[in-house]
């Protein structure tokens, strides 16, 4: 069952992708709703994990399983993430990319929301410097969350917000280096080899498909 519940990052994208396949029109009409009630599970969940650095209770919050990896380990980040990535990677004008695109900016401001937890969760080793991948992550996605709201992104000129906001494939480089260094390093069971590959071709495949989606229609007009 543990050995499971390591790959439920994966594992969900399956599902929030059909969530935004067949409801994605009622998360972006109701966004904030969604952001307020991610908001306060997410607070719920960071103020769960700051007791728990704290020693305030001996709970410990893996025995609640599923609800540890999706919000204390980041699993769920990691689902919206990975969608909000291959939006920008699909064909122009692709089923696929209708789609995702319409819910990208509701899907990165979700998964940021729902990164905090995990953050915090993991303050110790941040700040032990270890593995510092994901606090970089963190800190270069606080800007473009911010700057994600429509009214932040208004009074903003558009080719600078376009340039900030290319900042992201950094901080999905940071995120793959992130998961490769927690699955080689920090983790030792017999799973982490399949995980190492697993991410290791989601990333592949969306570097393939943005050469695809770029360079490749450059080289047939010349």
């Amino acid at each position: 069952m543990e050995q499971l519940l390591s790959f439920t990052g994966l594992i969900f994208i399956i599902p929030v992708a059909l969530f935004v396949t067949f409801k994605g029109k009622h998360l972006h009409r109701n966004e904030y709703t969604y952001y307020w009630t991610a908001g306060a599970i997410a607070l719920v969940a960071t103020v769960l994990s700051l007791l728990s650095l704290a020693g305030a209770f001996g709970f410990d919050l893996s025995r609640i399983h599923l609800v540890y990896q999706l919000f204390f380990q980041g699993h769920l980040t990691f689902s919206l993430f990975v969608l909000v990535m291959f939006a920008g990677a699909f064909r122009h004008k692709s089923k696929p990319k209708i789609t995702l695109m319409r819910v990208r900016r509701e899907m990165a401001i979700l998964g940021f929301i729902f990164l905090i937890p995990h953050a915090a969760f993991l303050l110790t080793t941040a700040l032990g410097a270890w593995n510092p991948t994901g606090t970089i992550a963190l800190l270069i996605m606080i800007p473009l969350f911010i700057t994600s709201f429509p009214r932040i992104r208004k009074k903003m000129n558009s080719k600078k917000w376009r340039s900030l906001h290319k900042w992201a494939y950094a901080a999905y480089a940071f995120i793959y280096a992130h998961l490769l260094t927690i699955n080689l390093i920090a983790q030792d069971d017999e799973l982490r080899h399949v995980r190492f590959f697993l991410y290791s071709l989601i990333f592949l495949v969306y570097v393939l498909m943005k050469y695809n989606y770029y360079i490749l229609p450059e080289r047939k007009e010349a």
